[in-house]
């Protein structure tokens, strides 16, 4: 028996996870940043160049804080992950050229970062904690569908946004992000298999974990064939549903209505849950043919400038995007070990981003 099983509650850190999840969605702020700074006045080669930091440290520290949560653990990781949040939006607030600009999204990429694989790896770990690992993939399910409807209903105020003005409405993400911190400050950390961790131990840790997954890497062709497919079709519907917001603002007539048009592209992610069930029973490389194959035919579709096809397409490629992922996080948590997990997990993150580099002027040109 676990440790600490007497003071696990699942229903509360099932609880806890859902208002992580709904603090990162529902932003304000966050979720028409580009308009905020198109509106404060900076021209679009400075905003390409926030853009450019923001993925710049994304990509440096993916790794890096994927190590620092399988050595130090998941929850304090978590609860850094929201303290960069709390400061960003912060940054932001008190921000007055470029410089600031991107110092504030530096430190929210790192946010991002610190919270990339670490929920995973400790969502999976509490359902196993408490003998629930085969509903995983449901609760996965519910995870997703809290942040991306969250989400959209952030976009939905992009009006409230510009009304209430940018500083104002940073402020109020910041109010957001203080709640997410308070919940991860409420996570439990579920019992694996790490020793303690002092500085002098430090420098072993990490090199340990960095064998233990370079091992696994180069001995599990499944899960390395895993991570390669889902970011490949991660990758199609990620830039499909990014250029389709550009042909839906062009194609809608009537201005009010592009708020709600945009709240409903993101609707397909939110729904992934009515298909992973039927995904997770078939082979993975069907489930990545079925996949992909529909997010290209999306992509296909997205070309045209009929409304109602625009909206399908995105709706359709997101609810594909999203089951896939939600299965493939399922099969790689199966085969990855406790002590590297999120580390592995940070792995196919960067896949997904080497993918993103030459694939992002490609539809680009697609689209154009």
């Amino acid at each position: 028996m676990p440790k600490n099983s007497k003071q696990f509650s699942l229903s509360r850190q099932k609880l806890a996870l859902l208002v992580l999840e709904w603090s990162v969605g529902f932003r304000p702020a966050g979720s028409v940043w580009v308009l905020l700074l198109a509106l404060r006045g900076f021209s679009l080669v400075e905003i390409g160049l926030a853009e450019a930091v923001f993925h710049a440290v994304s990509f440096c520290c993916e790794l890096p804080s994927g190590l620092l949560a399988d050595v130090l653990g998941r929850k304090w990781t978590l609860t850094a992950s929201h303290v960069m949040f709390v400061l960003s939006t912060l940054l932001m607030a008190a921000s007055h050229g470029i410089a600031g600009v991107c110092l504030s999204l530096a430190v929210s990429a790192l946010g991002y970062n610190l919270e990339s694989g670490t929920r995973e790896a400790i969502t999976y770990e509490s359902m196993l904690q408490a003998g629930h690992e085969a509903d995983y993939l449901k609760f996965s399910s519910l995870q997703n569908g809290v942040y991306r409807f969250s989400g959209g209903g952030a976009m939905l105020l992009a009006g409230a946004t510009v009304l209430l003005g940018w500083r104002r409405t940073y402020l109020l993400d910041t109010g957001i992000t203080l709640i997410g911190l308070i919940a991860a400050l409420t996570i439990t950390e579920p019992e694996r298999d790490a020793p303690g961790i002092t500085l002098r131990t430090l420098p072993a840790a990490l090199a340990e974990t960095v064998r233990g997954a370079w091992t696994l890497l180069r001995s599990d062709g499944t899960a390395v064939r895993i991570m390669v497919l889902n970011a490949l079709v991660g990758v199609c519907a990620t830039l499909t549903g990014f250029y389709l917001q550009e042909k839906v603002e062009a194609a809608v007539t009537v201005p009010a209505l592009l708020g709600p048009a945009l709240f409903a592209l993101g609707l397909g992610g939110g729904l992934a849950g009515l298909l992973t069930g039927r995904l997770d029973r078939l082979s993975y490389p069907k489930a990545a043919a079925v996949t992909g194959g529909g997010v290209l035919l999306c992509a296909l579709a997205a070309r045209g400038t009929c409304l109602p096809v625009l909206m399908a397409s995105g709706l359709l490629a997101g609810l594909l995007d999203d089951s896939l992922q939600l299965v493939s996080d399922k099969k790689l948590n199966d085969r990855f070990p406790s002590a590297q997990r999120a580390t592995l997990i940070s792995v196919s993150s960067m896949i997904f981003s080497v993918f993103m580099i030459p694939l992002s002027p490609l539809f680009g040109w697609w689209f154009s």
